[in-house]
């Protein structure tokens, strides 16, 4: 039986035999066994990297200056003093152990020092100036765009429109291909997404990852994904069943909130204008970190709900057909408030549609079709609550019967 290495720090990983012994001579059960590890304990597989970086500095030795006579006699010295009365055998492991923890300590501090000095900050991508450059007027009728890194539109037609890329300047626009000019440059280039009210639309990534986007959302990503990290940017409403990849974990960054995942189901709700943001868990496991630094990791069938104003979190469990139903064309409810309903319907249709008059204890059961119009869902609403639908110039007034 191995030892059990889930909370084990990069240092005690240089003091295990058998970790030496998998780096230094790896076989192939040695490499499944830490590969199967990592891919099960993001922490872990933090500090095994660590490690790992250490043990190839070493090995490297080119930039890092070597202990002097003096020292390396001082700290021999020191060893065998602390080992004298153990066998021999065993007091040759332990120096092995012991010179690797001394010389990675050197090691990190001579790479950190350099790193501070030399190394130039990394700016994050501005995807806030990226969505805000474009000018997109506001209209219920709007096709989806994509919008190029050179600024040109393309109108996806359709209510549902579905993106598939191939491969770098191609993409299958609903189930067509559409060649895309490649553009000569060595910064990063990002695509854009807009989705308008009363619309939906998915996004397949040449990785195997497929987003759904939903009414009123714009989602920024990189024409080709880096090759440490998958990144996108989500303003508003989406739907994601990532492909796994443990040398590239998956992050989704909202103006307020930063997910990070390996391979998983969830759905990100972050819209422009709203405080309330939501994460809700299908499969595998998420960590959350939002802009006052809190971290929070998800289990199945938990929501993270964050109140961006008041900066107060909370985790629940949920019935996730509730927050995720929307991809598959409807929205479902489970005894939830009129006024949520309301709100939910105001957003995908894009008309103001309020009540003035509700209970705080009226709410509704039941599944609303979004390919009907707006008209017909407001009357299956009707169907399940006593209520008078108004119209009032732009919006609509809902008056509950008592």
């Amino acid at each position: 039986m191995h030892t059990d290495y889930t909370k084990y720090s990069a240092d005690q990983l240089l003091n295990d035999d058998y970790f030496l012994q998998s780096e230094l001579h790896p076989t192939e059960e040695s490499r499944l066994f830490w590969q199967n590890l990592m891919e099960e304990n993001e922490p872990l597989a933090a500090e095994i990297e660590i490690a790992r970086l250490l043990l190839n500095a070493l090995e490297k030795d080119t930039e890092i200056p070597s202990l002097t006579s003096t020292e390396e006699n001082t700290l021999w010295q020191q060893i065998e003093q602390t080992n004298i009365e153990t066998e021999r055998k065993n007091r040759r492991s332990r120096i092995i152990r012991e010179v690797f923890s001394i010389a990675a300590t050197i090691t990190l501090l001579f790479a950190v020092g350099w790193y501070m000095a030399f190394e130039p900050k990394k700016q994050g991508t501005d995807y806030l100036a990226i969505i805000e450059s474009i000018n997109i007027p506001d209209s219920a009728s709007q096709k989806v765009q994509l919008i190029l890194d050179n600024n040109e539109k393309m109108d996806l037609e359709g209510d549902e429109a579905q993106l598939e890329y191939k491969k770098e300047g191609q993409v299958n626009v609903n189930s067509k291909k559409v060649e895309l000019e490649k553009q000569e440059s060595t910064q990063p280039a990002y695509n854009q997404l807009v989705v308008p009210v009363g619309k939906r639309s998915s996004v397949t990534f040449s990785d195997g990852t497929k987003i759904w986007v939903n009414s009123d959302t714009k989602v920024v990503y990189p024409v080709a994904f880096a090759n440490e990290k998958r990144e996108i940017f989500v303003e508003g409403e989406i739907f994601l069943e990532v492909s796994h990849d443990a040398k590239r974990p998956f992050i989704v960054k909202t103006k307020q909130m930063e997910i990070k995942v390996l391979g998983t189901k969830f759905n990100v709700s972050a819209y422009k204008n709203e405080n309330n943001m939501q994460v809700v868990l299908v499969e595998g496991k998420v960590e959350v970190n939002t802009d006052n630094k809190n971290k929070s990791l998800l289990a199945p069938n938990q929501m993270f709900h964050y109140d961006g104003r008041l900066q107060k979190v909370k985790i629940s469990t949920v019935d996730i057909n509730d927050y995720v139903a929307w991809k598959d064309g409807y929205y479902q409810f489970h005894h939830e408030s009129l006024n949520v309903i309301l709100r939910k319907l105001s957003r995908y249709y894009g008309t103001l549609i309020y009540c003035d008059n509700t209970d705080n204890d009226l709410s509704c059961s039941g599944k609303l079709d979004l390919k009907d119009n707006l008209e017909d869902v407001l009357n299956s609403l009707k169907r399940a609550i006593p209520l008078e639908i108004e119209n009032k110039n732009e919006s609509i007034k809902i008056n509950v019967k008592h």
